[in-house]
């Protein structure tokens, strides 16, 4: 009897479940209903979030588009759970990394939005601290060399001795490293002024290697054009640069706050390096090191 009550009230809440699917209306804040599932005005909002929509575009006939396309979306996920996909050890720990990777980006909005307008004596001190990116700006233009990274790195060090791009060129070609060669250029506002200066100090023609996203580059420099960042644009590309300076050290703070507070337990053999964040290989003449993205400074015009 009690099994029988059981399965009568599993029943009714089935049909409750249903009966509430049933009723749900495209009314309101609801601009569609699929399957039950509700498509809000704030989601539909969010999936237009960033995107640069001309005026002469037709508003409402572009939120029809998007519309659609969330409800595709949404029928090809319910499909998916049909089928037990949104139970998949692997679905599930990269859902896990996602909701990860948003929360920290959400952390991160909310710490900018804490991050004060820096005011006109900031601003005039950052500009005359930092004359590389604002009177002084230069391009350079460079003769360079990629290749990938060795499995072993160690190996080049055998750079360190060459003095010319040919020599560098030969090295590579002893060892067995495939390169290829290019040109291109560095802007003074997007180095750190540290390796900058040690660039130019570098005797005329001596290449430098630095790596960028997983490939080394080396280059040496074959010209320079002063390209000095106008008065009407420094004051705005400075208050967004000492921003983001800004903004760097309260995620440093605060990562070093959460680090010291944690408890963190190692299995064996993966405990964190005694030294983190070693250059991948050392340059001749350059110290090996990340070139960072560019400041808030407009490209150089011709």
């Amino acid at each position: 009897m009690k099994t029988k009550q059981m399965i009568l009230a599993s029943a009714a809440a089935v049909m409750m479940l249903t009966l509430g699917a049933c009723d749900k209306k495209a009314e309101g804040q609801v601009v569609a209903v699929v399957n039950g599932e509700e498509v809000s005005l704030q989601e539909l909002n969010a999936e237009l979030a960033g995107q640069q929509v001309p005026d002469s575009v037709d508003k409402k006939q572009l939120m029809k588009e998007v519309l659609q396309r969330v409800i595709d979306r949404k029928l090809l996920v319910q499909r998916a759970r049909e089928q037990g996909i949104d139970k998949d050890p692997d679905y599930l720990t990269q859902q896990r990394r996602l909701d990860e990777s948003l929360l920290v980006t959400m952390l991160g909005k909310k710490a900018a939005a804490g991050v004060k307008i820096p005011d006109a004596a900031a601003i005039d001190k950052f500009i005359a601290d930092n004359p590389q990116m604002f009177t002084q700006r230069t391009v350079y233009t460079l003769e360079q060399l990629q290749f990938d990274v060795p499995p072993n790195p160690e190996r080049l060090k055998a750079l360190e001795k060459d003095k010319t791009l040919a020599a560098v060129a030969q090295s590579l070609d002893s060892l067995g490293i495939k390169y290829a060669r290019g040109n291109s250029a560095i802007d003074s506002a997007s180095v750190p002024p540290a390796l900058l200066k040690q660039i130019l100090a570098l005797p005329a023609g001596e290449p430098f290697i630095l790596p960028n996203q997983g490939k080394l580059y080396a280059s040496v420099i074959t010209g320079q054009r002063a390209n000095p960042t106008p008065p009407e644009i420094a004051r705005p590309a400075a208050t967004q640069a000492i921003r983001q300076r800004d903004l760097a050290q309260v995620n440093t703070n605060t990562l070093k706050q959460v680090r010291d507070a944690a408890k963190i337990e190692y299995q064996a053999g993966y405990e964190a390096p005694a030294k983190a964040g070693t250059p991948a290989a050392a340059a001749p003449g350059a110290p090996a090191a990340p070139v960072p993205d560019a400041p808030a400074v407009p490209a150089p015009t011709n």
